[in-house]
């Protein structure tokens, strides 16, 4: 890819005598040579384009190794439209100069815009209630994807194995209570092999159900076959 390119060409310029040259920005160089053909190339790459050379040696070492890995996935995949993901919660605060200006050109806010939670839906149909008859429309199917986190757990860029057997352990007890209430129910199927030291996953899915699953169009997409994922360290 472009980013094991560039390293190559640097230590080849090293050996020939380019060495000044090629260790200015230390290691990370091959990186930052890389964001920069990626930034001239590809201007819709937001990580490139907010990662400049100042931006990232304005950080001390520790947060320069935490920004590489979070943008690591626009640097090898150019076509990016982000091209970064934060590693945990703090990033957001301790890389701000950077997640900052891509979060509110990404979602199109003004720099002084503040995000507001809202979970009032009485204004959407009726009081809350949407019905699609109305609008001469049949009985609807729908999926949703929902995606959280939980702040005593790292972000999956920077998960280990361990980790993501804990985190899902850990929402499990949510969903029996969920599963528990008659308006709710529904079945956890889990893509994990096992939980370890040979504890058996007793929701793990059999190639039958996905394979079900999948020609229903209800489960989604295999990650590892996400080259942004892959190299974001989230799918591996």
């Amino acid at each position: 890819n472009l980013y094991d390119g560039i390293s190559l060409l640097l230590e080849e310029e090293k050996k020939a005598g380019g060495a000044k040259a090629a260790s200015a920005d230390g290691p990370y160089a091959a990186f930052l040579a890389s964001l920069d053909e990626v930034r001239a190339t590809q201007p819709q790459n937001l990580c490139a384009k907010y990662l400049t050379t100042d931006l990232f040696n304005s950080f001390n070492d520790e947060q320069k190794a935490i920004l590489e890995q979070c943008a690591r996935t626009g640097v090898e995949n150019p076509s990016s439209a982000l091209g970064c993901y934060a590693m945990t919660p703090s990033d957001y605060d301790v890389l701000n100069a950077f997640f900052d200006p891509v979060i509110r050109d990404y979602h199109g806010a003004s720099a002084d815009s503040v995000h507001i939670t809202d979970w009032d839906a009485s204004d959407v149909g009726e009081n809350g209630v949407l019905d699609m008859s109305k609008l001469g429309l049949d009985e609807l199917s729908m999926r949703v994807r929902v995606g959280r986190n939980l702040t005593s757990f790292n972000l999956p860029g920077a998960m280990d194995q361990a980790e993501r057997i804990e985190f899902e352990k850990t929402m499990l007890t949510a969903f029996d209570k969920l599963i528990s209430m008659e308006e709710y129910g529904g079945q956890v199927y889990s893509l994990t092999p096992d939980f370890g030291n040979g504890e058996e996953n007793p929701n793990k899915i059999t190639e039958e159900e996905y394979q079900e699953l999948v020609d229903a169009h209800i489960m989604f997409k295999n990650m590892d076959d996400d080259p942004y994922l892959k190299s974001a360290g989230i799918a591996s």
